[in-house]
């Protein structure tokens, strides 16, 4: 499996679900509604960069 494989089929989903749980706990704390777009968008970039940055840490071998 590629790196982009990965992201996509792996990494993706995952930073969706911490974007709703962002977005749920956000929308029922009652905050503004530009506050919770923009931390469900910081929370969804910095997951998926994270798990997508932790594919090069790995053995380029996993991924031939």
């Amino acid at each position: 499996m590629t790196r982009k494989d990965e992201a996509i089929k792996r990494w993706f989903p995952l930073a969706a679900i911490s974007a709703g749980i962002t977005f749920v706990i956000t929308f029922i704390l009652n905050l503004p509604v530009e506050k919770v777009i923009a931390a469900t968008t910081l929370v969804s970039v910095m997951v998926f960069s994270g798990f997508f940055f932790r594919s090069f840490g790995k053995d380029k071998d996993d991924y031939e």
